[in-house]
């Protein structure tokens, strides 16, 4: 009998973990042309869509909207969204665009290949040497750069969230972290 309700326990724990949800809460600090802008981000999963709820404090007013992604832009996605917020509005990306992150096929394709496809331009590895960084340690980043324009991005090596944890460089002059 506790053989049969040690197996049912350890089945229900495997069930609950199988479906465990995003729920994480970030502060992304925008840079645009020598602007700054700070945008509160929760970041959830919902069924098959994951939620970019964003929020933040312009000209003493709070201002929030949501981006969402489909499971297909999650999954397969190959390209950014870089669509500027607009306050209290809800966009729902076109099926190959995420936002904020790159999709769980290029991760793949970065960890098996050393570079992924975004936006029509190769992101390729870059083999780092040591770094005194310890967030960047700790957070298990993969460092990439373009080849075309030379934006650099950082990836957060995560199979259920690859968050682009830092961009610099980029041509379009929005460049980010995240803290």
């Amino acid at each position: 009998m506790k053989k049969i309700l040690y197996t049912g326990v350890i089945a229900l724990l495997l069930s609950v973990a199988a479906k465990a949800q995003i729920n994480e809460k970030y502060t992304f600090v925008f840079k645009l042309h020598e602007q700054t802008r700070r945008y509160e981000v929760n970041i959830t999963e919902r069924k098959d869509t994951v939620l970019f709820e964003w929020g933040t404090l312009r000209n003493s007013l709070w201002q929030k909207g949501i981006y969402k992604m489909g499971s297909q832009n999650v999954e397969e996605g190959d390209g950014l969204s870089w669509l500027q917020p607009v306050d209290g509005c809800e966009v729902a990306l076109p099926v190959n665009e995420t936002f904020g992150i790159i999709s769980r096929k290029a991760l793949k394709s970065l960890k098996d290949k050393a570079w992924f496809v975004y936006n029509g331009t190769t992101y390729r590895k870059v083999v780092e040497e040591a770094t005194d960084k310890q967030e960047f340690k700790e957070k298990k980043l993969i460092h990439v750069l373009a080849d075309v324009d030379q934006t650099n991005m950082w990836i957060v090596d995560n199979e259920a969230l690859p968050l682009i944890y830092k961009l610099s460089d980029n041509p379009l002059g929005i460049d980010w972290n995240v803290e």
